[in-house]
């Protein structure tokens, strides 16, 4: 991509067609997908994802996410964009092999959270008042990279690519993308080949698709089958809690407990206090006073909504995946169990919901 406009346009009947650029848009524009040719190594190459963007006039904070579709069908463009898919299920295209359709859920490649304005406000003179004094100037665009090596095999010699951003405006945002293939000497011994099997992806990218807030009734429960052993396996783990208005899980700590076949394997809470450190992407935030005391006074200090603490994200940010190692597992049935007991449902003012994605990646023996 090369400032592609990704925006919100319900009055356009566009869905699922190509346009000149080569994207295919779906869930009213705010979804791209895109197939591209991936170049071939004799080594497996270092790969790294990087996106840039600024805001086309949207001045809130929105997840986003650079996925990979898998090539098995069916995928999330068979069940999250046609009505009546899944029926057994309020929350079509979650998990691997839901209902037993054999369904294979999104891997993401780089789960993002836009910043508030960052780009298109950046000039305006009526922010600067907004302005900390630590901060020289509005950044112009905020940019992340992720190394994405270990999911070469899965790229395949070509791959799906899907580029989402929850924009409810006309406005929407514009989007810089690029995959780096470097190289590594010949020299270099191969590792094994690695297989990457997507198990669960919650996050709504599709239009027939809700937000999930299952996580409130209880665990979501995912069973997979290995047809051969797996060697050195690693599960690897994004999660972000969404909801706002003060008390919902955007802003509550939520522990998240995984486990494996019975065992815990992980026990976390997805938690980021250092949101001010991204307060220069942010021109449009809202400004509030806070009552705060210095050398004995008291005294009133501007703070921005960006800068509160948030459940795994901050505006601006990119959300990494947590990796952890399972080692070596037997062929057969086995079971991933995740539980966020503490986690709040949906209503109509505070809209809880909490994206989480997991894929395993191991060697076959």
């Amino acid at each position: 991509m090369d400032s592609t406009h990704i925006f919100f346009a319900p009055s356009t009947n566009w869905d699922s067609l190509r346009a000149d650029d080569g994207w295919r848009r779906w869930d009213n524009g705010r979804f791209l997908t895109r197939t591209i040719d991936i170049p071939t190594f004799h080594v497996r190459p270092t790969i790294t994802a990087h996106v840039t963007l600024r805001s086309a006039g949207d001045p809130w904070d929105k997840s986003g996410s650079l996925v990979l579709l898998p090539d098995a069908a069916p995928n999330l463009l068979d069940v999250g964009f046609e009505k009546d898919t899944l029926a057994q299920t309020d929350y079509p295209g979650i998990a691997l092999n839901e209902a037993g359709s054999g369904f294979q859920p999104t891997v993401e490649l780089l789960r993002f959270i836009t910043p508030f304005g960052v780009g298109h406000f950046s000039e305006s003179e009526r922010l600067d008042e907004y302005k900390p004094v630590y901060i020289p100037k509005w950044e112009d665009s905020v940019h992340w990279e992720a190394d994405i090596s270990h999911l070469w095999e899965a790229l395949g010699d070509s791959a799906t690519i899907g580029v989402y951003i929850d924009t409810w405006t006309s406005e929407g945002y514009t989007l810089d993308v690029q995959l780096d293939f470097e190289p590594n000497a010949a020299t270099v011994i191969p590792g094994k080949a690695l297989t990457t099997l997507p198990l669960l992806n919650t996050s709504k990218f599709g239009s027939e698709q809700t937000a999930y807030d299952g996580f409130a009734e209880g665990p979501l429960v995912v069973t997979l089958a290995l047809d051969e052993p797996a060697a050195n396996a690693a599960l690897y783990y994004t999660a972000t809690g969404h909801g706002g208005h003060g008390r919902g899980d955007e802003f509550v700590r939520c522990e998240h407990h995984v486990s494996w076949d019975g065992d815990t394997c992980l026990s976390f809470t997805p938690w980021r206090d250092d949101c001010a450190s991204f307060r220069r992407f942010n021109p449009t935030s809202g400004v509030w006073m806070e009552r705060t005391y210095w050398k004995g006074d008291s005294l009133d200090e501007r703070i921005a909504s960006s800068d509160y603490s948030r459940s795994g994200w901050c505006p601006g940010s990119d959300v990494p995946p947590v990796r952890v190692p399972l080692g070596n597992l037997d062929a057969g049935v086995h079971e991933l169990i995740i539980d966020v007991p503490t986690a709040q449902p949906f209503t109509e003012s505070e809209m809880n919901f909490w994206n989480v994605a997991a894929y395993l990646t191991y060697e076959r023996p």
